[in-house]
């Protein structure tokens, strides 16, 4: 890979813009090839989606192409915003109040107490089962 390209060349000439190759069609032959864009966008002519590399990586999907479509090439990010936003990165960051906010994502705190009772029923049944009948 070239020092200054984020992808290598070869990789770039065989990655489609992956709405574009759902419809030959309408694009012809060779649908969805892709143009590198301020070193960090891959954007398709044929459908006007527009990819960001983010972190090295390609991010090919839809979702992420449609949310740049209407964004002039030249107001594009440099570079991209990140794959997690910074703010949630902590699943389980305390608020101003002092308290956790849990709403974020990741498991309830109850969800650890009921597996800690259950390994705790299971331990106790496996316990009277083998010393349980002297």
């Amino acid at each position: 890979m070239s020092n200054d390209l984020p992808i290598s060349p070869d990789l770039l000439e065989i990655l489609r813009d992956p709405l574009a190759v759902q419809d030959k069609e309408k694009y012809g032959d060779d649908p969805g090839k892709l143009e590198l864009v301020h070193n960090c966008w891959l954007v398709s002519n044929d459908t006007g989606l527009k990819y960001p590399i983010k972190e090295g990586i390609p991010v090919m999907l839809i979702d992420e192409g449609m949310k740049w479509k209407d964004t002039p090439i030249e107001d594009l990010p440099v570079p991209p915003p990140p794959l997690v936003p910074e703010s949630s990165s902590s699943a389980a960051a305390p608020s101003s109040a002092g308290q956790v906010d849990y709403s974020s994502g990741g498991p309830s705190p109850l969800v650890y107490v009921a597996a800690a009772v259950g390994v705790f029923v299971v331990l106790f049944a496996l316990w009277k089962l083998l010393f349980g009948r002297r």
